[in-house]
């Protein structure tokens, strides 16, 4: 059998890359829970390295900006009673609530955007540097698509769309 060692001082093995079958975070009875498996299924992040423990850290992280910035938010749309977010939007998208749809967009990119930022590889060559640069940039996009995903939730039930470019001068 083919082992993954190259030598006696290089042995690689990767972790095993999917997440137990119905994995999920859950956030609180209001927003609904974040499925680990459907993340790491609609992004290619981490190159199939990315561990079920960090994956899920990234998603927590993820939760906790996406929180911070809908606190006002949610607060108002709870004291008008909705019970839960899909409560706030009579529009669907195939099937699904755009309030949740929008949602588990702002999570899969925040969460993608930190995988992004802390993976890097370990070769150190300049076509590595270059990926590394690279996957920088990929960090920022993920970003930049979470914080449009966050406006356009902000939107619904506002009076006008909430603008997706906030620019602050000091």
């Amino acid at each position: 059998p083919m082992s993954p060692c190259f030598s006696s001082l290089i042995c690689a093995t990767p972790p095993a890359p999917a997440s137990p079958a119905d994995s999920s975070v859950s956030v609180d009875d209001w927003f609904p829970a974040i499925d680990v498996n459907s993340i790491r299924d609609k992004l290619r992040i981490g190159e199939g390295v990315v561990t079920h423990e960090r994956l899920v850290a990234a998603i927590e992280g993820a939760v906790i900006t996406a929180l911070r910035q809908l606190h006002a938010w949610r607060s108002a749309w709870a004291a008008s009673g909705a019970d839960d977010l899909a409560a706030v939007d009579d529009v669907s998208i195939g099937g699904r609530k755009r309030s949740v749809v929008i949602w588990e967009r702002i999570i899969r990119y925040y969460a993608a955007a930190e995988i992004a930022d802390t993976h890097r590889d370990l070769v150190a060559t300049d076509q590595a540097n270059i990926r590394g640069e690279n996957e920088t940039l990929t960090a920022d996009d993920y970003r930049r698509m979470a914080h449009n995903a966050v406006s356009d939730l902000l939107s619904i039930g506002a009076d006008r769309p909430v603008a997706r470019n906030r620019v602050s001068l000091l």
